[in-house]
């Protein structure tokens, strides 16, 4: 064996690739790699709309929350259906007769939001964006939509909320 052999460690004799030549990718390789890429990517943002329009909706049923004599007028108190940790609601009593199921979570960055009593509004501390306590319907600020609101229903002094409910379809132009 000749000297500049010996200097090569065995597991280089059997792969004799160039380091150059195993990290060339040609224009033909790049090119495939972006395609696929990028079809995966456009077929991903028609499948997802697709797939949740054919979503069955689940639907609520009633939720316990509590009871009436649990809050007083302009009092507000956070719950979670189904033990589900990730979207808090708020339970807010307006009138002696008149109650209101909003998430908690601001429509534009999720931040939650707090009833003001004194104010007559719902408001976001992180942006200061205020809502309507009647609707959820957005007042002043950046938050994009109203908030989403739950039916309460009375039954023998027991607070219990249903379904979301959805929101009118604004109209533009003539008709």
């Amino acid at each position: 064996m000749s000297e500049d052999n010996k200097k090569i460690p065995a597991w280089k004799a059997d792969f004799p690739i160039k380091k150059r030549e195993a990290a060339y990718v040609s224009r033909k390789e790049f090119i495939k790699l972006i395609a696929f890429f990028s079809g995966t990517l456009a077929l991903a943002n028609v499948a997802i709309p697709v797939f949740n329009y054919f979503k069955k909706e689940e639907k609520l049923g009633e939720y316990f929350v509590g009871l009436t004599t649990d809050l007083n007028i302009g009092g507000m108190r956070t719950f979670y259906i189904n033990e589900d940790h990730r979207n808090p609601y708020m339970l807010i009593r307006l009138a002696e007769d008149k109650w209101k199921v909003f998430e908690q979570k601001c429509t534009h960055l999720s931040c939650s939001v707090l009833y003001n009593h004194d104010e007559k509004v719902i408001e976001c501390p992180c942006h200061h964006g205020f809502f309507n306590p009647d609707d959820g319907s957005v007042i002043q600020g950046p938050p994009p939509r109203p908030l989403p609101q739950l039916t309460v229903v009375i039954k023998d002094d027991k607070i219990f909320v249903t379904d979301f409910i959805k929101e009118a379809k604004e109209t533009y132009g003539h008709g």
